[in-house]
């Protein structure tokens, strides 16, 4: 046998060296790990009670569940569906024209794709009753009748807004909104039904909502007298002028008549005949057979502490989503004090939120802030071909409009939004 070189032997004894060393690194490396393992199952995992299946609540269950396996999520809702409501406009407009499974989803199967689902995601129907600050837990009386407690060491508040016309309040009533009841479906219908025999209609407010849903009737009855009430000089307030003259212009176009400078004070269905009287500030009086109003915002709060709220009703969060008033509290969405309550905002929301909370809960990840001074992205169809809008400082041309939005109100491709 040829003798051994003298790198050889170098290499030989170097091996005979780490080898030890090695296995000594292996048994350290396997022995930490198992007492790390063993301090995590001795540790209970942090539970983040979500309120609201809102666009906000969804997309940050799925945030939390992706972010932050190790934590337990609870997701509470009076429903046990989601309702697309960007498309109201058109579905109460024209019934049956969009299938209800593009615009109605099954909440719970959403989450069915996370690995840690089964063990860390419970879906709760029910409705928040009340917030025990002090003793970190949510009363929510279930859909079965049951009240029940739940205790969190976070939670996020996304139960967001509803609207005078999805509550029925001065205005007949039509779900541009999820209601708080599980009933939105027939509400729908209702609305639906009532409106395809109404002559005449009045609509109180020329936002977004209001020009569209203006809009889709015009196309859908032409032989419906419309009317639209503005306390502004022209329809869709706060926008860039072209956009606004542009969506004045089709809906004179489409024969709706447009009352400018001219805010409503009243409103209520005789008793008798059912028709509607609109009464505006300067004394004149509209007559109608139904009156939709399509202006105020109003928050979900029924169930919030006071010391959360500001003086107007909203969560008062700061620039991470948390609340100013207790750091196990966090908001998100149409809920807090953020006046720009748009869906396109949602998805820069809950990312900052879910950067924090996970910071929270693992001590790991870089904080988020919420920049507020944001371009404004939005897109109104006014019928299937036309339409308006504001991306930043351009006005889409009508046939953009319809391209991207007017089709089909985005139920083409609805659940994308909340598939996570």
């Amino acid at each position: 046998m040829t003798d051994l070189t003298n790198n050889q032997r170098i290499y030989l004894s170097a091996s005979l060296v780490a080898l030890p060393l090695f296995v000594l690194w292996s048994w350290r490396q396997r022995r930490l790990n198992a007492i790390e393992a063993a301090e995590m199952a001795q540790t209970s995992p942090k539970t983040v009670v979500v309120i609201g299946a809102s666009w906000a609540g969804i997309n940050t269950t799925h945030g939390l569940l992706k972010e932050v396996p190790s934590a337990k999520v609870v997701l509470i809702n009076p429903s046990d569906e989601f309702y697309f409501n960007i498309a109201s406009p058109r579905l109460v407009s024209k019934p049956g024209e969009i299938p209800r499974e593009k615009y109605i989803y099954p909440i719970a199967p959403l989450f069915d794709k996370y690995p840690n689902a089964k063990k860390n995601f419970e879906f709760v129907q029910g409705k928040a009753t009340a917030i025990d600050l002090e003793g970190k837990n949510v009363s929510v009386q279930e859909s079965t009748g049951t009240s029940r407690t739940i205790a969190y060491d976070y939670l996020v508040i996304a139960s967001g807004s509803t609207s005078n016309a999805t509550t029925g309040t001065g205005s007949f009533q039509v779900p541009f909104k999820q209601s708080s009841s599980t009933k939105v479906e027939a509400e729908l219908k209702t609305a639906q039904e009532t409106i395809k025999s109404a002559k005449s209609i009045i609509i109180g407010g020329a936002g977004a909502v209001g020009v569209e849903f203006a809009g889709e009737l015009a196309e859908a009855r032409p032989d419906l007298e419309i009317t639209l009430v503005t306390n502004t000089d022209n329809v869709l307030f706060g926008l860039r002028e072209p956009t606004r003259q542009k969506a004045a212009k089709i809906l004179k176009q489409k024969k709706v008549k447009i009352l400018t400078n001219k805010a409503v004070t009243s409103a209520a269905p005789d008793s008798t005949t059912g028709k509607w009287t609109v009464t505006t500030a300067d004394g004149q009086t509209l007559t109608a057979d139904i009156y939709v109003s399509t202006v105020g915002v109003v928050p979900n709060n029924e169930f919030i502490p006071a010391s959360l709220l500001n003086k107007d009703g909203w969560v008062e969060v700061d620039t991470h989503f948390a609340s100013k008033a207790n750091s196990s509290v966090y908001a998100v969405g149409d809920i807090t004090h953020y006046s720009a309550r748009l869906v396109s905002r949602v998805a820069g929301q809950v990312s900052v939120l879910i950067s924090n909370l996970k910071a929270d809960i693992t001590g790991k990840g870089k904080r988020g802030v919420y920049k507020t001074e944001q371009s404004l992205m939005v897109v109104m169809p006014m019928g299937k071909s036309t339409g308006t809008g504001q991306l930043g400082n351009f006005t889409p041309p009508g046939f953009l409009v319809s391209f991207v939005k007017g089709k089909d109100y985005f139920t083409g491709s609805g659940k994308k939004f909340i598939a996570g």
